[in-house]
């Protein structure tokens, strides 16, 4: 795995899981398209999606051709419960963030790294949706640009 492909992986693994599609919950990469759109498209239809961060990194070393670095992955589950409880779906953020700090800690990416859950945080946003932020951190080298 490179820095590059850490969300990829991790939206490719979420949007493959079973849990999250009986759920009807969309994920989305951040740097896919225009976001904003997409999670308001989502949040209307459906009630309830998942994006996943590009990662940000913190270097280990710099002494080497490739730097090492423990990348800092964002899966962000956002809420509007008028809408996706209506649909008497009992998945909702909480739920699926657990889910996901769950599915995720410990899986392998298909470059073999590792992926290990921190934290779990939540908040209420104006207007009544819920976001609850799950943060993951993985090993990683940056690649070495030409």
């Amino acid at each position: 795995m490179s820095f590059e492909t850490i969300h990829e992986d991790i939206c490719g693994m979420l949007e493959k899981d079973a849990f999250l599609l009986k759920n009807k919950v969309g994920v989305f990469q951040q740097d896919k398209g225009d976001i904003a759109k997409t999670i308001s498209i989502e949040i209307g239809k459906l009630g309830i999606c998942a994006v996943v961060s590009t990662p940000s990194a913190k270097a280990e070393s710099t002494d080497s051709r490739n730097v090492s670095a423990m990348a800092d992955v964002l899966v962000r589950v956002i809420e509007r419960p008028t809408l996706n409880r209506i649909r008497a779906n009992a998945c909702s953020a909480g739920v699926a963030a657990r889910h996901i700090a769950t599915a995720l800690n410990l899986e392998n990416t298909k470059g073999g790294d590792c992926i290990v859950f921190k934290e779990i945080s939540s908040a209420a946003l104006e207007g009544g949706d819920v976001v609850y932020d799950v943060l993951f951190i993985a090993r990683t080298t940056l690649r070495k640009t030409t």
